[in-house]
């Protein structure tokens, strides 16, 4: 907290839907000094998501939706270039869309988040920009949460708040969960908090500052708007893991790898994104908001363990940190930097491993990649990252034969910790077959 001068924080860390560790620090509100405590109330901003896809689901379970259904059928004005879009595509980021937060530079100004009151008027936003790729070709993250949040309003004739009140937060009595709204009275708000560096942003103070503002209807829109509190937020995270709320076939749709319309495999779920890491499948999102807020969840489905951390800074709490508190209940999470380069009893393999880095980022075959490795989990920067390795350092592995551990279908043996060595260095995990086929490459941490 001292070296990014984040006010305040919150942790928590439970398993079986019991806490087993937790920590409050720091301020509230600065400028009233006060202090944070359980019962302080923070925006999540995209982690929000996990509660627009809830709801969406829900209603397809319902039989309000059907999640194949297009788009346009619930939003009709929308382009025509919108019809083969569906609402499973919004689910799972693969529809196409911009991320509308991204449309113009916050470090200069925050124009259109300040003049465009309406949902409406986002809409069209939305409207007016091309397509990035044909729906359902491709993945890439985006606000189609924002727009499944104007789905959920047009089926349910009423507000997306009050359909979250009477779908999601009244029945599982999260009496601390709010949509928000700069108007509203919430217990406990907490202040948010932006860092005006003026060497790279455009703010009236230096420093630490209160959050941009926004236009009100922007803070409480399906892709952002959830304020909560991390035992709130823990309690609605068991609920996901129970049969009581959803059922299976949703429990599956958000916390296992989704399909392209070619039948790719992709990483985004329905709210969630997912991941083997360490040879544990774990469910992940963050969220970062420029009134002042940072979150982040990780979360080991099978275990119901989970992770949360929430800041009034922007972009204070990291995945990286979540890791590394998740590392505590399982040593296979511990960063890889930590470990020492070891005798390599199998060069061959190394070798085969580091031509698979080095060609990654092409199409070339290799039959030392199994068939069901998932090349669409990586994207192009990740690949070109990748593919730049000059030379791996062996730092040694792990027997999985008597541990039933599958991914992508494929039984697990053997895992490889490798340091890749070039421009930049990166450490990751490889996931071998009985074959010593390679199955899956882990997202790579930086030194």
């Amino acid at each position: 907290m001292e070296s990014t001068n984040t006010p305040g924080m919150v942790f928590l860390i439970a398993k079986d839907g019991k806490v087993i560790d937790e920590g409050y620090y720091g301020k509230a509100n600065v400028e009233l000094d006060a202090d944070i405590t359980k019962s302080s109330n923070f925006a999540i901003a995209s982690m929000s998501k996990t509660y627009t896809a809830a709801a969406i689901l829900l209603m397809a379970e319902n039989g309000l939706l059907d999640l194949e259904d297009s788009v346009k059928k619930y939003i009709p004005e929308a382009p025509d270039s919108w019809q083969t879009m569906t609402i499973k595509h919004l689910l799972m980021h693969s529809s196409g869309l911009v991320e509308d937060w991204e449309l113009h530079d916050w470090n200069k100004s925050n124009e259109m988040f300040l003049k465009t009151q309406t949902n409406e008027e986002f809409l069209k936003v939305h409207f007016n920009q091309e397509l990035k790729f044909k729906p359902g070709t491709d993945n890439r993250y985006a606000s189609g949460h924002f727009v499944l949040g104007i789905v959920i309003e047009r089926i349910a004739g009423s507000s997306y708040e009050e359909y979250l009140e009477e779908k999601i937060l009244g029945p599982l009595s999260l009496k601390e969960t709010f949509v928000d709204h700069p108007y509203k009275i919430i217990p406990h708000r907490v202040s948010g908090y932006f860092d005006y560096d003026p060497a790279i942003i455009n703010g009236p103070v230096s420093g630490i500052g209160n959050g941009i503002l926004i236009a009100p209807v922007a803070y409480g829109r399906g892709d952002a708007g959830i304020r909560t509190t991390a035992y709130d937020l823990l309690k609605f995270y068991n609920a996901l893991f129970t049969d009581d709320f959803l059922s299976d076939q949703s429990r599956s749709l958000m916390f296992e790898p989704t399909r392209l319309d070619n039948g790719d495999k992709v990483s985004y779920g329905a709210g969630w994104m997912n991941w083997p890491l360490g040879g544990l499948a774990v469910s992940e999102h963050s969220g970062v908001f420029r009134t002042g807020f940072s979150s982040q969840a990780l979360l080991v489905p099978k275990d119901k363990f989970v992770v949360i951390i929430l800041t009034n800074l922007r972009g204070s709490a990291t995945f990286t940190l979540a890791k590394e508190l998740a590392s505590l209940y399982y040593p296979e999470l511990e960063k890889l930097s930590k470990k020492f380069a070891v005798k390599d009893s199998n060069m061959a393999l190394t070798n085969v491993h580091l031509e698979i880095f080095q060609t990654i980022n092409s199409k070339k075959e290799n039959v030392n990649i199994h068939m069901n490795f998932p090349f669409s989990y990586y994207s192009k920067p990740l690949k070109e990252s990748i593919s730049s390795t000059e030379s791996i350092t062996f730092l040694g592995e792990r027997d999985l034969q008597d541990q039933k551990v599958e991914f992508f279908g494929v039984d697990i043996q053997t895992l490889r910790y490798y340091r890749l060595n070039g421009k930049k260095v990166l450490y990751t995990t490889v996931y071998l077959d009985k074959s010593d086929k390679l199955v899956f490459i882990d997202y790579p941490e930086t030194e």
